[in-house]
């Protein structure tokens, strides 16, 4: 909820005033407006992942990075880790090629003390995260990037080792790993159970995508993502105000040990959790994904969905979408436009000087200043966009909501909205207390 709070003090002849931060004829932008903030625009990536050739079998994820649809640019920086006969190539711009460690790295450890500083995010997509793997990159290291507020999109296949397991619980992230998976055969349609090719074993389709947030903007009511997946789920240990879950797992869905048994003691069907987004009270954003086939090449030549909600979730995690803005906030009488214009002398005004002796600018000056009295009927709005790729677009929610409080909440109510698309304004008129006294 979005709430407004109004400082109203008591004057002796009942006059109650409150000023206006914008002019109450001042019209809103209408439709979507050029954004001219450049976060994350040209800057540096750093991209860890155990995954062989990630950049011939993640090719079309990487170029989510690169700006692809839209005039973005995130230069990747790629690190493997723990692989032979590979090399960390990414960005032609770094001409790295330190065999699978970063050169400031010693003996293949990530554990750089200013890499925080040099990089504006960090990506870890792995195939297993395990206890080899952790040795090599540190709690303390992705600490470093939570506190420095660089949000982080995570993916695995699976966890396996005590370690691996303490590195995720510091992300406030349990994963039921050790080689256990999800499965689902009421929703694997006739080409997948056919199929006998290793990669699509264990493969099925969800369509539980969460709905009315700024996370997946392809999302549509009448056209529904259908998300092709394969592998483990998770829990987020944290608040629910804390995370959102992104994708869900079908009712059918069952839990499986690494010898193909149904883990009856574990969560099932809707309660299974595939993919979610974390934003801490420091605007840190997380994505984690207990899956990191689903952004392979393979996987998004299948099916276009994952591609979809890939480029969603990358977006959203570095701050391309999902960020809310305010404008043009009024307060005035609802009433005629005489009574909109109706301005007067407070106390205040007359106790330093009479309002006839008052010279020409402060007469000005005073005349800007609304009166309100009891029992007034107020007209509030204000303008709200959400960031859409490159533009703010007028944000359309239903559920805006503002409170009058004096001492208890008077009452409650949810802000309206014109019918017209393009117009960001959210508008209610309410009558003030036949009380006096200091309200918010």
């Amino acid at each position: 909820y979005i709430f407004f709070f109004f400082k109203i003090p008591i004057y002796l002849c009942k006059e109650i005033q409150l000023e206006t931060t914008v002019d109450y004829n001042l019209s809103s932008v209408q439709g979507a407006v050029k954004n001219k903030i450049k976060k994350y625009n040209n800057h540096n990536l750093l991209l860890i992942t155990n995954i062989p050739y990630l950049e011939k079998t993640y090719k079309e994820f990487l170029n989510i990075f690169s700006g692809e649809k839209v005039s973005i640019s995130f230069k990747t920086k790629i690190v493997y880790i723990d692989i032979k006969d590979c090399t960390s190539t990414s960005d032609p711009s770094y001409n790295d090629n330190s065999a699978c460690q970063l050169e400031h790295k010693s003996d293949n450890k990530v554990d750089h003390e200013l890499d925080h500083v040099l990089y504006d995010g960090l990506i870890i997509i792995v195939n297993i995260l395990d206890d080899k793997f952790v040795s090599k990159i540190s709690s303390t290291y992705i600490d470093s990037f939570v506190k420095a507020k660089k949000n982080i999109f995570l993916s695995l296949n699976n966890v396996i080792g005590k370690n691996a397991t303490k590195l995720l619980k510091s992300l406030n992230i349990y994963v039921h790993g050790n080689n256990n998976y999800v499965d689902d055969i009421f929703h694997n349609n006739i080409s997948l159970i056919k199929n006998k090719s290793e990669e699509l074993k264990n493969t099925f389709y969800t369509n539980k995508i969460i709905e009315n947030t700024p996370i997946i903007k392809t999302y549509s009511q009448k056209n529904k993502l259908n998300i092709l997946y394969k592998g483990t789920a998770h829990s987020v240990l944290l608040k629910e105000k804390y995370y959102l879950e992104v994708l869900k797992c079908n009712k059918t869905c069952l839990l499986y040990n690494s010898s193909h048994e149904i883990l009856n003691n574990q969560k099932k069907g809707l309660d299974i959790l595939l993919v979610s987004s974390i934003q801490l009270e420091n605007n840190l954003r997380l994505v984690f994904s207990s899956s990191s086939v689903i952004f392979s090449d393979l996987f998004f030549k299948i099916n276009n969905d994952n591609k979809k909600i890939a480029v969603d979730l990358v977006h959203w995690c570095l701050n391309k979408s999902g960020i809310i803005r305010y404008n043009n906030f009024k307060l005035y009488k609802s009433s005629d436009t005489s009574e909109m214009n109706s301005f007067c002398v407070t106390d205040w005004d007359r106790n330093i000087n009479t309002y006839e002796n008052t010279n020409d600018k402060y007469i000005s000056e005073v005349k800007q200043k609304p009166c309100f009295y009891i029992n007034d009927v107020i007209y509030v709005s204000i303008d709200f966009y959400e960031l859409n790729y490159n533009y703010w677009i007028p944000y359309k929610k239903k559920d805006i909501q503002f409170e009058l409080i004096h001492t208890n909440i008077i009452y409650r109510n949810f802000l309206n909205r014109y019918k017209n698309a393009n117009n960001p304004t959210y508008y209610k008129n309410f009558k003030l207390p036949n009380k006096h006294g200091i309200y918010k």
